[in-house]
């Protein structure tokens, strides 16, 4: 794949970064989540990292240029909370 929409079907859509965090789309009754595992040798820890996080922006997300993603915030004032990627190397579709 090439890339990836928030309108996609139901399912479970994985996308790896150039610093080899891997991300989960999770789709499902028109809802989206995140969930990131990063790279045990060079990844730094983000905020939940291995929790679902609720997606609330429409995206595109495209091999060769870093998703931005608007996300639950942390904290309960703030509107969202952006996340950035490094370039997207990779997006595939779980069976």
């Amino acid at each position: 794949m090439e890339a990836l929409e928030y309108n996609f079907p139901d399912g479970t859509y994985t996308f790896i970064t150039m610093t080899r965090s891997v991300y989960k789309i999770i789709i499902k009754d028109s809802k989206v989540f995140l969930n990131r595992h990063r790279d045990e040798l060079r990844g730094r820890q983000l905020r939940m990292d291995t929790e679902n996080i609720e997606v609330l922006n429409p995206f595109r997300i495209e091999v060769g240029q870093p998703a931005i993603l608007a996300l639950q915030p942390l904290d309960s004032e703030a509107a969202f909370t952006t996340r950035i990627t490094s370039p997207v190397v990779k997006i595939s579709q779980e069976d």
